[in-house]
């Protein structure tokens, strides 16, 4: 930071805790993006398991032309089911295992993708979920103190309203941003929105029991996907951070970890 740069030593934090809750005014933050069960927690396992990028899309045939036009694989699902001819489900269980290194998928489901294309206007946008919420935190911290603005935590919700799944999600990641933010010695002002989602957390003796009860939990376990609801649960297991990344109006994720090493080479290069 040059002379008369200084980091924020405050934060405002907010929590949309279904897509109707979202207003453009939180495009000027820094947004935290949640659709745990499941769009976020694939997202996040395809980029452990070596996707290159992974596009997302709100439009059955819009992804279907990108797997025709640039060979990318084709991942997703309407109302829990896999949609027909598409190489994946929408599924953290199937991205851990289906061969994606170094290969483009684009991700198309019932929830996720449209909150995505919503808050894509943001300061910067990431991917939350269980399995990368401590990783998440902290870059969601780092970019609102590099750009002086506040965090958004937005929850997809089920066809825009409000889900516990997300909701419980939300009150856990802002457990862990507490925790990195007393690190780094910053405050956190937090909307009365954040504290339900923080209260819900305290109102379940684990996320597995909130899940339960959840309205996509419930419609998960219905269509058989107990091996996906287990890796939803998963808590702090990854370090990837998908962020959002615009080209020709086209949504696409890297990982945040791996723009950092890069930084870091090219200034040891330097």
């Amino acid at each position: 930071m040059g002379n008369g740069e200084r980091m924020a030593t405050f934060i405002e934090v907010d929590t949309a805790l279904s897509l109707r809750d979202y207003s453009t005014d939180s495009d000027n933050t820094v947004c935290l993006v949640i659709d745990v069960i499941r769009a976020s927690s694939t997202i996040v396992s395809l980029l452990d398991n070596g996707c290159r990028r992974v596009y997302t899309v709100a439009e059955e045939e819009k992804a279907r032309q990108l797997g025709r036009e640039r060979k990318m694989l084709t991942s997703g699902e309407w109302q829990g089911i896999k949609l027909p001819g598409f190489d994946l489900d929408n599924s953290p269980a199937e991205a851990r295992t289906f061969p994606v290194r170094d290969r483009d998928v684009v991700l198309c489901t019932s929830n996720g993708t449209r909150v995505i294309d919503k808050a894509k206007n943001c300061v910067q946008l990431f991917i939350a979920s269980l399995l990368n919420a401590r990783s998440c935190a902290a870059a969601g911290l780092s970019a609102a103190r590099a750009a002086s603005c506040g965090i958004t935590i937005v929850c997809a919700g089920q066809y825009g309203k409000f889900v516990l799944d997300d909701a419980y999600c939300a009150g856990y990641l802002l457990q862990e941003m507490e925790l990195e933010a007393q690190k780094l010695g910053v405050e956190l002002r937090e909307s009365d929105a954040c504290r339900a989602a923080k209260a819900l957390v305290k109102a379940y003796p684990d996320a597995r029991t909130a899940f339960l009860e959840s309205a996509s939990g419930k419609v998960l376990l219905g269509t058989g996907g107990t091996e996906d609801f287990a890796c939803c649960l998963e808590a702090n297991t990854s370090q990837a951070v998908p962020y959002l990344q615009l080209e020709d109006d086209l949504i696409w994720f890297v990982n945040w970890q791996d723009k950092l090493v890069n930084n870091r080479r090219e200034k040891h290069d330097g």
